[in-house]
Parts: structure tokens; C-alpha cells; sequence
């Protein structure tokens, strides 16, 4: 018994560590849990299927956060024998299994409303209700931010996704205390139909507005898991960095890019004149590896080069630009 406490004890521990990624993993794991068990009590007993549907949403990401906790160990481990290309392709995984998830909340959410026309009850709290989806948005704007930072910090797609998930569902949460308060002055007045009818639309918009953000990302998770290169405004970013070097070259040939989590891989095929040394193809490589860091820190950058054919070299010597570029006198200081 002792050895198995041990045991889980190494194993929690480094979800607990304020400077690894697990850790906003985890506090969203635990916030999850308490927003689920919450809202579902509270909205079941007080008969409001707005505040039941955002315990409904928490309860699927707790299967959200497991998967992403799962899915940041995983793709956190470096590139091996076994796979070339690292482990990011969890995080595209876990991104996907999300949407699909939430899109099937979306259809029990839907039957749920439909349900409620035969068991609506005038008699919520409308004070607790509020109060408790006051606490829900403030939790969910920290657990954002959080994830917003450790996104920053770790460059991993799932964390910035499950950060985004955070900000629309406080948003949302918004939403919720407004709804309440209506359905409060609804049934004051005791307009039970339209409270209803108020009820019924909201819960299955607040569905709705949380479903815009997993099918965006899960659609790009596919893409991700089906190898696709990284976007333009990427693309353009790396040709730029390439341009700058373009007088260092005697031709640009190909480049090809693909993104694996965190990672984003990057492969430049260049034509060198024949007969450089190995420290002189370095100095580019270098050069050009160091510029595409700066711009993509978790980039891991390749410099392919093939030896050009020779035709500009002759009898009285060479016409190779990169050649004649290094021979040009460096120009003096100013004062």
C-alpha cells in the first residue's frame, strides 16, 4: 500500500510543477470537475436547463481536460528513433476528439430543451443561480488567462486551445447571469410561457456559441493530422528569410514545411557553388537557421544543399555571384 501512495506520489508530482506545461493542464482538470458537479446539482434542483447545459459542458470538459493532460505529456517528448517527427500529433488527436465530443452535447442539449416543457418549474432561486454563475465566470476568465500564458510560454496548440475554449465559455457564462436575471423578472411577473420559451432559446444558443470554437479547431487538427503545410502568412514569413539571403546563394530550389504540435518543421533546398568547404556552407545555414528561430522558436529548421554544376567557372576565372559577392572589399567605418 505504502509503494503504491509512493507511487502516485511521483506520478502527481510533476502536474504540480509551476514550470512545466502539465501544470495549466491540470488546475483546468480540477475547475473543470467543481463547474460540472456544481452547475449540474444546482441547475437540476433549481429546474433551469441554462445553468444544467453549462454543467453539461463542464462534465464533457473534464474528458476534455483528461484528453489534453494526456495529450501535452505525450507531445511534450522530443523527436526519437520511433517517430522522426515527435509526438505532436496527440494534440491534433485530443483536438479533434474534443469537437467531436461537444457536438454530441450539442444534440443531448437540444432533446434536453425539448424535454423541459413537461417538467418546468417556477421555483428556481433565482439569487443562487446567479451567484454561482458569477463564480463560474470569474473561474473561467483566470483558468484563460492562465492557459493564455503557459501557451505563450510552451508554444503548444493545446493549451492555446483549451485557453480560447476558457474565453468563450466566461463569455458565455456572461450570457447565463443575464438569462437568469431575465427568467427572474419573467416569472416575478409570472409570464411562465415566455420564461420558458426564454429558457429554451438560450440554452440552445449557449450550445451553439460554444460549438464555434472546437469545430474551427478540430477542422485544423484534421488538417494537421493529414501532414498539411503550415498556412500562407507562414509560408511568406519563411520565403522572407530566404530573400535575405538570396545574394549568399547560387539558387533557391524548394522548401517544405509541416507542423507536428509545438513543433513546426522546416526543410530548404538550396544550390551552393561546388566546390565550398563545409565551414562555408555552415555560415549560411547558421545565419539562415538563427533568423527562422527568431521568428518560429519552436521551428526545427533543415538546410539541404546540392553543388551547382560549375558552367560559371572558366579559363580566366569565375563568374559565380556568391563568389564575387565574398570577394568585394568590405567597406570602411564610418566615424
Amino acid at each position: 500500500m505504502m509503494w503504491r501512495l509512493t507511487d502516485l506520489r511521483l506520478r502527481l508530482r510533476p502536474l504540480l510543477r509551476r514550470n512545466r506545461p502539465e501544470y495549466a493542464s491540470t488546475l483546468s482538470l480540477i475547475a473543470c470537475v467543481v463547474l460540472a458537479i456544481g452547475s449540474i446539482i444546482i441547475g437540476a434542483v433549481e429546474q433551469s436547463l441554462l445553468v444544467q447545459t453549462n454543467g453539461y459542458i463542464s462534465l464533457i470538459d473534464i474528458g476534455n481536460s483528461l484528453l489534453f493532460l494526456t495529450a501535452v505529456q505525450r507531445s511534450s517528448r522530443s523527436a526519437d528513433v520511433t517517430f522522426n517527427y515527435g509526438y505532436g500529433k496527440y494534440e491534433s488527436l485530443a483536438i479533434l476528439v474534443s469537437a467531436n465530443l461537444l457536438v454530441v452535447l450539442g444534440i443531448f442539449t437540444i432533446a434536453e430543451a425539448f424535454g423541459l416543457s413537461t417538467r418546468f418549474d417556477s421555483s428556481g432561486n433565482t439569487a443562487l443561480l446567479i451567484v454561482w454563475s458569477t463564480l463560474g465566470f470569474v473561474t473561467m476568465r483566470g483558468m484563460s488567462r492562465l492557459l493564455k500564458r503557459y501557451s505563450d510560454r510552451f508554444h503548444m496548440p493545446m493549451l492555446r486551445y483549451d485557453a480560447e475554449l476558457w474565453r468563450v465559455d466566461s463569455f458565455v457564462e456572461l450570457g447565463v447571469i443575464a438569462e437568469v436575471c431575465l427568467v427572474g423578472v419573467l416569472l416575478w411577473f409570472e409570464l411562465e410561457e415566455i420564461a420558458l420559451a426564454v429558457e429554451v432559446l438560450a440554452s440552445l444558443a449557449l450550445v451553439a456559441i460554444t460549438l464555434r470554437v472546437p469545430l474551427r479547431h478540430g477542422r485544423d487538427a484534421l488538417q494537421q493530422l493529414l501532414d498539411r503545410t503550415l498556412p500562407d502568412e507562414m509560408q511568406y514569413e519563411i520565403l522572407a528569410v530566404i530573400s535575405e539571403n538570396t545574394a549568399r546563394m547560387c539558387a533557391f530550389k524548394s522548401v517544405h514545411t509541416r507542423q507536428s504540435g509545438k513543433d513546426i518543421f522546416i526543410e530548404i533546398d538550396l544550390v551552393m557553388p561546388y566546390d565550398y568547404t563545409l565551414s562555408q556552407l555552415y555560415v549560411l545555414e547558421r545565419g539562415m537557421i538563427d533568423k527562422l528561430h527568431e521568428r518560429f522558436p519552436t521551428a526545427i529548421p533543415r538546410v539541404y544543399v546540392t553543388p551547382c554544376d560549375g558552367a560559371c567557372n572558366h579559363a580566366g576565372g569565375t563568374n559565380c555571384p556568391v563568389k564575387a559577392l565574398l570577394a568585394e572589399p568590405q567597406s570602411a567605418p564610418s566615424d
